[in-house]
């Protein structure tokens, strides 16, 4: 399970974005996208996942061109930086929310079974039928990356999904996260302004840099010989 970006440029208007990018993650990768704010790391994190098409250039994952393929169908997940949950559904039909509108008919056992499973991993058990305004903002961002787990995509994007938390709470989520997605066979792709996301979290880390990536490698090699 791999992403390969061959060529990638970007613009909004006339300002370009992302230039030239190329880069290619293997499989059981934790990439984290390390950037200044407005250096485009969410524009090729949306590009990545599908959610934008870019202007020139092309996406595969694992060697197929995904480059027009609408982002329903790809089997992907997206975190967002911001508390992204249904406020009238339980933190258990958020989760639950991908597995109700999958192509593929999932039975309400099923269901069940995975949602607390996926709860007991990021800690949720005990509120699973509580509304998100009723927990904590540490509480409403593990929903939302409970409910991209559930869908056991192969390719997971966070986009700076702690940076709306408290220094305490991003510590807790940091660990959590480490020890969640180190033993998964996709791809994580994780964009942050935030060194220490990289150095705590990830196996390779990308410096990006107006629009382009300037260093590329294992997260010590880099860090240890910038």
């Amino acid at each position: 399970m791999t992403i390969r970006a061959e060529q990638i440029c970007q613009s909004h208007g006339r300002q370009p974005v992302i230039q030239n990018l190329s880069l290619e993650l293997e499989a059981g990768s934790f990439f984290t996208l390390l950037g200044p704010t407005g250096n485009g790391k969410t524009t090729l994190l949306r590009i990545l996942a599908g959610i934008e098409k870019p202007v020139s250039g092309r996406i595969f994952f694992d060697g197929v061109d995904v480059t027009d393929l609408p982002v329903q169908e790809r089997k992907i997940a997206f975190v967002y930086q911001q508390f992204v949950n249904y406020p009238s559904m339980s933190l258990f039909e958020n989760i639950a929310s991908p597995l109700r509108v999958a192509k593929k008919k999932i039975t309400e056992a099923e269901i069940q079974r995975k949602v607390m499973e996926t709860a007991e991993l990021l800690r949720l058990t005990e509120v699973v039928q509580h509304l998100p305004e009723e927990v904590s903002g540490g509480q409403r961002q593990r929903c939302a990356i409970a409910r991209a787990l559930v869908k056991e995509a192969k390719f997971i994007f966070l986009d700076e999904p702690l940076a709306n938390l408290d220094y305490k709470l991003r510590e807790e989520l940091r660990s959590e996260l480490k020890q969640i997605f180190k033993d998964r066979d996709g791809v994580v792709v994780y964009a942050t302004p935030e060194p220490i996301d990289a150095l705590m979290m990830a196996t390779h880390v990308g410096f990006l840099h107006e629009g382009s990536i300037l260093q590329f490698g294992n997260v010590l090699d880099v860090y240890h010989n910038p």
